[in-house]
């Protein structure tokens, strides 16, 4: 609870000073003094004498003015309700706009609305208008307060009480935007909590969406509009410090915005407070210091202005003059700078598609787009009009929306056909809703990384245009916290991986950086596989299965669509809970989700191989490695990752023995066994000599040869430790990035998951495109790349294999 200083704390000058500035002051010290019958009278203007005093001498902040004159304004509404009989009758009382912020000013009319169960109506409104009576009938006290119903569903129109069905229905199926915004600063003044909570929680599901909503900036555009233009009368010499451009208005506006936008995903960020949330989108770095400072200042520097204006008579103004607002009119404009990033610079009202089937058809040939795009995907698309109950605002978004993405397909590179007919898959899973229209036009560096994903890559194409709700996670950046159901923390699984594919490939494409691609798509693997693997053990307690990751994954190095090769361990014995932890983990990976499978699971690298038991105890591990493993088992091995850091693996045990004569010729005949020579057209990168498994094989042979345990697990690391020169280190290294980077263009560049390069695929065409190069270029580049690693390989094999 905020206090204010006591009257009797100021000095006779102090007070003097105060009466001088306000006739209202003088007026309600004498009223007091003489006596008002009221206590609610007597009350309300002790405590507007305080916050006055407080405002004139600057003895408080506003914030504490207003959030003081809040308090005492709900104890007065409280009095009053239960004075009118309503205290114990099936209705609750809430507050809304500054009152429910707690920022209410000096002579603000109160925003109230008022719930109630029908079975009681009759005796609640007969309340009501007690109610009413006691806090707006002026008498020779004045008035308490004003009461403003106008924001109850249906506005004036609408009855001013609402039973809790009626709120439901009216703000789920006929809410506007504002309404959304209006009831971010909904709180409960009184009322029986069979009420209050339920009202509370779908004003909550109604304001904060768990999906962006990006319509919402266009209607608030609108608003924002309609409040400068029409919400008051400008006269030369006069600042209206709410209304005017950069004013009280736009900043409740700007943030109330950004908590209805983020607060769905950020449950933190819903609060009722203005201060409170400026700070809470910069801790969610929604906003920079730098904002959040201009913001905060000016709103209470406006909201001290407004206060020092209205406790002049106790009159609702908001007018200033020019010449005392010299200094709040600088920091308008810096508002308004501000406030336009986000509701601004978007002009729907000019569509630049052209008009006319013909028109469009000469667009787009212009634009480079085949005849069967022009005459069959293009009408296509725009027979999907907007589904909205605003058809010619958002018929205006769609078009200019497809114009947009048109004009970035058209740059985008040769495969443009392609995008289009992915851009028409997107637009029907959308079902033509306008949110996505208006959503993507306000984010035009979405639209390229779309139109660019959509041309280029099939399979990311394909993912979003099945899944077009996944963008607004990829617009945020952000992941939603794990359901406490597995059923649903599957499919969120399952969008993470897919939405991590998305993000690090769309950079992958930008930045040609393999270690910034390599990163992301592990850590989210051993983030899914972390908690799943919870989750199944939490349901057998004695299970202490666990996890080590191989190959790539073991090594740090997956990319788009990579396997999971990895065995189970367990601290001793396994045991039947152990076995169906695991069985389950592998369903759970390998079952068909919303959007596919999670993983597709390698386990060929376990004690045994195939045919041996999926679970290998601790000490059967060690003793696997010591005895029984052969040196290509060993060399695997040693890109072994505990996915629990708890645990650690003696590698050592790996490198103990000599490598005998008879190992190296075993190593030598399985690597040329491993390796597929390339046909005239096809080359398994994977396979092929001097390839990907090629560079690997021979590196770890090396470690092993040279008896080096802790190299580290990814390729690089062994490349780097395995002893061979520093040039020829230097260059190898550089081949398997080389050859990573074509391998992970095709898979962005094809549909299907593909193995091998066919220079007669159009898979290849489009990989080669990824890369800004020449399809005979690439072939050429791919198999001298080829080429160059398999003779560095030649020359430092230790088992002597010339390819």
């Amino acid at each position: 609870m905020v206090a204010l200083p006591r009257l009797t704390s100021y000095s006779p000058d102090q007070l003097h000073e105060v009466r001088a500035r306000s006739p209202a002051f003088s007026r309600y010290e004498i009223l007091l003094s003489s006596g008002v019958e009221s206590l609610l009278h007597a009350r309300r203007h002790q405590a507007w004498l305080e916050c006055a005093a407080a405002t004139f001498l600057r003895s408080s902040t506003a914030s504490d003015v207003c959030q003081f004159w809040s308090q005492e304004a709900d104890a007065i509404l409280r009095a009053a309700w239960k004075e009118a009989g309503l205290g114990d009758k099936s209705a609750a009382l809430f507050a809304l706009g500054k009152h429910g912020a707690e920022e209410l000013n000096l002579s603000s009319d109160i925003d109230v609305l008022i719930v109630a169960e029908p079975r009681e109506a009759l005796a609640i409104e007969r309340g009501l208008r007690v109610f009413q009576n006691r806090l707006q009938l002026s008498g020779e006290a004045g008035f308490c307060f004003r009461l403003d119903f106008d924001l109850r569903p249906g506005g004036k129109m609408g009855p001013l009480l609402t039973s809790p069905s009626q709120f439901q229905d009216y703000y789920w199926s006929q809410g506007e935007t504002w309404e959304r915004l209006a009831l971010v600063r909904l709180r409960t003044v009184t009322g029986p909590a069979s009420i209050t909570d339920s009202i509370l929680d779908l004003a909550r599901r109604f304001s904060y969406r768990k999906f962006m909503d990006f319509t919402l900036l266009e209607d608030l555009k609108a608003l924002r509009s309609r409040v400068h233009q029409f919400g008051f009368n400008r006269k030369e010499g006069e600042v209206h410090i709410k209304l005017e451009v950069g004013g009280i208005r736009d900043i409740e506006l700007f943030v109330h915005s950004l908590l209805v936008l983020h607060g769905g995903k950020i449950p933190a960020l819903r609060t009722r407070s203005t201060s409170q949330a400026l700070a809470l989108l910069e801790a969610h770095k929604i906003l920079d210091h730098e904002v959040t400072a201009t913001l905060l200042q000016g709103y209470w520097d406006f909201r001290c202005a407004e206060n020092m204006a209205q406790a002049v008579d106790d009159r609702q103004t908001h007018i200033l003059l020019a010449e005392d607002a010299a200094a709040l009119k600088l920091r308008m404009k810096e508002v308004d700078q501000i406030v336009s990033g986000l509701l601004g610079h978007a002009d729907l009202n000019v569509v630049h598609l052209p008009l006319g089937e013909e028109a469009q058809a000469q667009w787009l040939e212009s634009l480079g787009f085949s005849m069967n795009s022009v005459t069959n995907t293009w009408p296509a698309l725009m027979k999907s009009t907007a589904l909205s109950h605003k058809n010619d605002r958002d018929e205006r978004a769609r078009l200019e929306f497809l114009y947009s993405f048109v004009q970035e397909l058209a740059m985008a590179g040769a495969e443009k056909d392609l995008g289009l007919g992915i851009l028409e898959d997107f637009v029907r899973a959308t079902r033509a809703k306008a949110t996505f229209f208006t959503m993507l036009l306000r984010s035009p560096r979405l639209i390229q990384d779309l139109a660019r994903l959509f041309c280029l890559s099939p399979y990311l194409g394909s993912i979003l245009a099945a899944r077009p709700e996944l963008l607004d996670h990829f617009i945020l950046r952000s992941d939603e916290g794990w359901s406490g159901e597995l059923d649903l923390v599957l499919q969120q699984m399952n969008d993470r991986k897919l939405l991590t594919e998305i993000w690090a490939a769309n950079q992958f494409l930008e930045e040609r950086n393999l270690h910034s691609l390599y990163p992301r798509v592990t850590e989210t693997a051993d983030e899914i596989c972390r908690e799943l693997l919870l989750r199944l053990r939490a349901e057998y307690p004695r299970s202490t299965v666990d996890i080590i990751a191989m190959g790539k994954w073991g090594g740090r190095e997956l990319g788009i669509r990579s396997d999971l090769d990895f065995v189970f361990l367990c601290e001793a014995t396994p045991t039947e809970d152990d076995f169906k932890v695991a069985r389950r983990f592998i369903s759970r990976l390998s079952d068909p989700q919303k959007g596919g499978n999670l993983y597709e699971v390698d386990l060929r690298l376990r004690p045994s191989g195939q045919a041996g038991a999926i679970i290998v105890g601790r000490e059967q591990l060690a003793a696997y490695w010591r005895e029984t493993a052969q040196p290509w088992e060993r060399q695997a091995y040693l890109r072994a990752r505990p996915l629990n850091p708890a645990i650690v693996l003696d590698k050592s045990l790996l490198v103990e023995h000599e490598l005998t004569a008879a190992d190296l010729m075993e190593l030598q005949r399985i690597r040329d066994k491993l390796l597929v020579k390339p046909m005239d057209n096809v080359v398994d990168i994977k396979y092929a000599p001097g390839g990907l498994l090629d560079i690997e094989f021979v590196a770890q042979t090396l470690l092993l040869v040279r008896k080096i345990a802790d190299a580290g697990t990814s390729t690089r690391d062994m490349i780097n430790t395995c002893g061979a020169n520093v040039e020829q280190i230097k260059n190898l290294s550089r081949l398997y990035d080389q050859l990573r980077e074509f391998e992970q263009m095709l898979q962005l560049a094809s549909t299907n998951k593909l193995k091998t390069f066919d220079n007669t695929k159009p898979s290849f065409i489009k990989a080669s495109s990824l890369m800004g190069i020449e399809p005979d270029l690439a072939w050429a580049r791919l198999l001298q790349l080829l080429s160059d690693s398999r003779k560095i390989l030649n020359q430092i094999d230790p088992t002597g294999l010339k390819i």
